[in-house]
């Protein structure tokens, strides 16, 4: 392989061991056992392409190393981030949006007399719930119930004979 490929999967492998060092690093385990699996398959494969020694398989090795260190770094960067996909792609949506614009986020301001909408998922009706002062029910408007007595005829427990 060329060096510089060696070079990212050293740093990959350095950024894995860093992350077993410092653990709270790491908030998606998954993804980072995802990235750990992707690095154990460009090992091996660097291995295949050097035994082999066939052109066309070196190459074909090469793409899959390729892939595999992009993944790796995708997966890492998702783990400590305690991101996922979707948020991910929705981040780098916005960002072409706001390149895309000429590097400034669009700014909606309404009319004049004109009230704002409100956000999705809220109703105008429900603000905030009810506050509930425990206090005040504790301090004597209801008084604790009173305990039965208990019954002679009752079980005194499991007789252990």
């Amino acid at each position: 392989m060329l060096p510089v490929m060696e070079g990212v999967t050293t740093a990959i492998v350095a950024f894995i061991l860093a992350c077993l060092i410092f653990p709270k690093v790491v908030k998606n385990k998954p993804q980072y056992y995802g990235a750990v699996g992707l690095v154990l398959a460009v090992i091996l494969f660097d291995s295949l392409a050097r035994i082999v020694n066939s052109p066309g398989f070196f190459k074909f090795a090469y793409l899959l190393t390729a892939v595999f260190q992009i993944g790796a770094m995708l997966l890492l960067i998702l783990s400590a981030g305690g991101l996922s996909m979707r948020d991910l792609a929705g981040d780098l949506a916005d960002t072409v949006e706001v390149i895309r614009r000429g590097g400034e986020k669009e700014i909606i301001i309404p009319r004049r007399g004109e009230a704002p909408r409100p956000r999705a998922g809220r109703d105008e009706d429900d603000e905030r719930p009810a506050r509930i002062d425990l206090d005040a029910e504790l301090k004597g408007s209801h008084p604790a119930p009173p305990v039965p007595p208990r019954r002679d005829d009752e079980d005194k427990g499991i007789p252990l004979v």
